[in-house]
Protein backbone atom coordinates (compact mmCIF):
# COMPACT_ATOMS: atom_id res chain seq x y z
CA UNK A 1 0.00 0.00 0.00
CA UNK A 2 0.92 4.08 -0.24
CA UNK A 3 0.04 6.03 3.32
CA UNK A 4 -0.87 9.46 2.36
CA UNK A 5 1.80 12.17 1.86
CA UNK A 6 4.68 12.70 0.13
CA UNK A 7 6.96 10.63 1.95
CA UNK A 8 7.00 7.87 4.79
CA UNK A 9 9.73 7.45 7.23
CA UNK A 10 10.51 4.46 9.79
CA UNK A 11 12.98 4.26 12.22
CA UNK A 12 13.51 1.45 14.18
CA UNK A 13 14.57 1.63 18.09
CA UNK A 14 14.14 -2.45 18.49
CA UNK A 15 13.40 -5.14 16.40
CA UNK A 16 10.86 -8.03 17.23
CA UNK A 17 11.42 -11.63 18.13
CA UNK A 18 11.03 -12.93 14.64
CA UNK A 19 10.03 -11.24 11.24
CA UNK A 20 8.51 -7.93 10.80
CA UNK A 21 10.78 -7.45 7.84
CA UNK A 22 10.13 -4.55 5.78
CA UNK A 23 8.88 -5.18 1.95
CA UNK A 24 8.57 -2.87 -0.99
CA UNK A 25 7.93 -2.24 -4.52
CA UNK A 26 7.73 0.17 -7.70
CA UNK A 27 4.18 1.05 -8.26
CA UNK A 28 5.91 2.00 -11.80
CA UNK A 29 7.20 -1.92 -12.22
CA UNK A 30 3.68 -3.10 -10.69
CA UNK A 31 2.11 -1.25 -13.28
CA UNK A 32 4.50 -2.36 -16.10
CA UNK A 33 3.61 -5.76 -15.64
CA UNK A 34 -0.17 -5.27 -14.79
CA UNK A 35 -0.07 -3.66 -18.55
CA UNK A 36 1.90 -6.33 -19.75
CA UNK A 37 -0.67 -8.83 -18.80
CA UNK A 38 -3.94 -6.81 -18.83
CA UNK A 39 -4.15 -3.49 -20.23
CA UNK A 40 -7.55 -3.55 -19.82
CA UNK A 41 -7.05 -3.65 -16.03
CA UNK A 42 -4.72 -1.56 -15.88
CA UNK A 43 -6.35 1.24 -17.98
CA UNK A 44 -8.62 0.99 -15.28
CA UNK A 45 -5.92 2.65 -12.26
CA UNK A 46 -6.65 5.61 -14.05
CA UNK A 47 -10.52 5.61 -12.51
CA UNK A 48 -11.27 6.19 -9.47
CA UNK A 49 -12.45 3.45 -6.95
CA UNK A 50 -14.18 4.10 -3.50
CA UNK A 51 -11.28 4.11 -0.43
CA UNK A 52 -12.12 3.63 2.81
CA UNK A 53 -11.58 6.55 5.46
CA UNK A 54 -11.92 4.22 8.39
CA UNK A 55 -13.65 6.92 9.50
CA UNK A 56 -10.83 9.64 9.27
CA UNK A 57 -11.67 13.39 8.06
CA UNK A 58 -15.96 12.96 8.74
CA UNK A 59 -16.66 10.66 6.46
CA UNK A 60 -16.86 7.18 5.75
CA UNK A 61 -15.35 6.46 1.97
CA UNK A 62 -14.56 8.64 -0.80
CA UNK A 63 -13.68 7.69 -4.78
CA UNK A 64 -9.95 8.56 -5.65
CA UNK A 65 -7.99 7.07 -9.10
CA UNK A 66 -5.17 4.64 -7.66
CA UNK A 67 -2.60 6.45 -10.37
CA UNK A 68 -2.47 9.50 -12.69
CA UNK A 69 0.29 11.38 -14.17
CA UNK A 70 2.18 14.54 -12.94
CA UNK A 71 4.89 16.64 -14.93
CA UNK A 72 5.03 13.09 -17.01
CA UNK A 73 5.00 10.85 -13.62
CA UNK A 74 3.27 7.79 -13.20
CA UNK A 75 1.98 8.71 -9.37
CA UNK A 76 -0.05 6.27 -7.13
CA UNK A 77 -1.78 5.86 -4.26
CA UNK A 78 -2.86 2.15 -3.71
CA UNK A 79 -4.67 0.71 -0.48
CA UNK A 80 -6.40 -2.93 -1.79
CA UNK A 81 -7.26 -3.43 1.92
CA UNK A 82 -9.16 0.20 1.98
CA UNK A 83 -10.20 -0.23 -1.56
CA UNK A 84 -12.41 -3.46 -0.77
CA UNK A 85 -13.75 -2.52 2.68
CA UNK A 86 -14.98 0.72 1.20
CA UNK A 87 -18.06 -1.67 0.23
CA UNK A 88 -19.33 -2.13 3.80
CA UNK A 89 -20.57 1.20 3.78
CA UNK A 90 -24.27 2.58 2.87
CA UNK A 91 -24.28 4.19 -0.12
CA UNK A 92 -20.90 2.79 -1.85
CA UNK A 93 -20.61 1.10 -5.31
CA UNK A 94 -19.91 -2.40 -4.93
CA UNK A 95 -16.85 -3.72 -6.81
CA UNK A 96 -17.33 -4.85 -9.70
CA UNK A 97 -16.15 -8.17 -11.19
CA UNK A 98 -13.56 -5.93 -13.03
CA UNK A 99 -12.59 -4.18 -9.93
CA UNK A 100 -12.36 -7.36 -7.77
CA UNK A 101 -9.80 -8.38 -10.62
CA UNK A 102 -7.77 -5.79 -11.21
CA UNK A 103 -6.56 -5.48 -7.22
CA UNK A 104 -6.27 -9.48 -7.15
CA UNK A 105 -4.41 -9.01 -9.85
CA UNK A 106 -2.46 -5.79 -8.50
CA UNK A 107 -1.65 -7.73 -5.38
CA UNK A 108 -0.22 -11.08 -6.54
CA UNK A 109 2.02 -8.71 -8.76
CA UNK A 110 3.14 -7.01 -5.81
CA UNK A 111 4.10 -10.45 -3.96
CA UNK A 112 6.04 -11.55 -7.09
CA UNK A 113 9.67 -12.16 -5.95
CA UNK A 114 12.08 -11.05 -7.56
CA UNK A 115 9.89 -7.74 -8.34
CA UNK A 116 10.27 -6.99 -4.45
CA UNK A 117 13.20 -5.98 -2.55
CA UNK A 118 12.81 -7.33 1.45
CA UNK A 119 15.08 -5.90 4.28
CA UNK A 120 15.39 -6.50 7.87
CA UNK A 121 15.71 -3.78 10.57
CA UNK A 122 18.36 -3.43 13.26
CA UNK A 123 18.00 -0.86 15.93
CA UNK A 124 18.60 2.54 14.63
CA UNK A 125 18.10 1.64 10.62
CA UNK A 126 15.92 4.43 8.60
CA UNK A 127 14.19 4.08 6.31
CA UNK A 128 12.49 6.68 3.76
CA UNK A 129 10.12 6.07 0.88
CA UNK A 130 8.70 7.77 -1.68
CA UNK A 131 4.39 7.49 -1.56
CA UNK A 132 4.11 8.48 -4.74
CA UNK A 133 6.11 5.79 -6.33
CA UNK A 134 6.56 3.15 -3.99
CA UNK A 135 4.53 0.59 -2.20
CA UNK A 136 4.93 -0.81 0.89
CA UNK A 137 4.27 -3.70 3.32
CA UNK A 138 5.57 -5.68 6.60
CA UNK A 139 5.53 -9.38 6.87
CA UNK A 140 3.96 -11.00 10.22
CA UNK A 141 6.43 -10.97 13.62
CA UNK A 142 6.73 -12.30 17.07
CA UNK A 143 7.30 -10.07 19.44
CA UNK A 144 9.23 -11.09 22.62
CA UNK A 145 6.14 -10.99 25.47
CA UNK A 146 8.32 -8.52 27.76
CA UNK A 147 6.87 -5.08 26.98
CA UNK A 148 9.99 -3.63 27.49
CA UNK A 149 11.43 -5.92 24.66
CA UNK A 150 8.54 -6.09 21.98
CA UNK A 151 8.87 -4.42 18.44
CA UNK A 152 9.08 -0.42 18.20
CA UNK A 153 9.49 1.58 15.18
CA UNK A 154 8.64 5.35 15.01
CA UNK A 155 6.73 6.07 11.96
CA UNK A 156 7.47 9.71 10.18
CA UNK A 157 4.63 11.18 7.32
CA UNK A 158 6.23 14.33 5.40
CA UNK A 159 4.98 16.62 3.01
CA UNK A 160 7.60 18.10 0.91
CA UNK A 161 7.34 21.59 -0.35
CA UNK A 162 6.52 21.94 -4.03
CA UNK A 163 6.86 24.86 -6.03
CA UNK A 164 3.78 25.26 -8.55
CA UNK A 165 4.45 26.16 -11.73
CA UNK A 166 1.19 28.29 -13.59
CA UNK A 167 1.30 25.71 -16.44
CA UNK A 168 0.06 23.51 -13.06
CA UNK A 169 -2.22 25.73 -11.65
CA UNK A 170 -5.12 24.97 -13.46
CA UNK A 171 -4.81 21.00 -12.87
CA UNK A 172 -4.02 21.48 -9.68
CA UNK A 173 -6.95 23.72 -8.80
CA UNK A 174 -9.50 21.30 -10.31
CA UNK A 175 -8.04 18.44 -8.47
CA UNK A 176 -8.37 20.34 -5.62
CA UNK A 177 -11.94 21.02 -6.05
CA UNK A 178 -12.66 17.42 -7.11
CA UNK A 179 -11.19 16.52 -3.91
CA UNK A 180 -12.63 19.20 -2.14
CA UNK A 181 -16.32 18.22 -3.88
CA UNK A 182 -15.91 14.39 -2.90
CA UNK A 183 -15.36 15.17 0.75
CA UNK A 184 -17.92 17.26 0.94
CA UNK A 185 -20.66 14.91 -0.70
CA UNK A 186 -19.21 12.30 1.20
CA UNK A 187 -20.33 13.86 4.42
CA UNK A 188 -23.42 15.00 3.90
CA UNK A 189 -24.24 10.99 2.13
CA UNK A 190 -22.89 9.98 5.77
CA UNK A 191 -24.92 12.62 7.88
CA UNK A 192 -28.05 11.67 5.69
CA UNK A 193 -27.80 7.77 5.89
CA UNK A 194 -27.17 8.29 9.83
CA UNK A 195 -30.37 10.11 9.84
CA UNK A 196 -32.14 7.52 8.60
CA UNK A 197 -30.97 5.26 10.58
CA UNK A 198 -32.28 6.58 14.01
Amino acid sequence: HCDAADVVGLLCYRTAKAGGRSRFISSVTVWNELFARRPDLAARLFAPLELDTRGDGGLNFFAVPPCRYADGQLRTFYHADYFRTAQQHRGARPLGPLERELLDLYDEITNTPGLYLEMDFAPGDIQLLSNHSVLHARSAYQDHPEPERKRHLLRLWLSLPTTVTWRQRPSMGVEGARLLYAVARGRLRDRAYAALSR
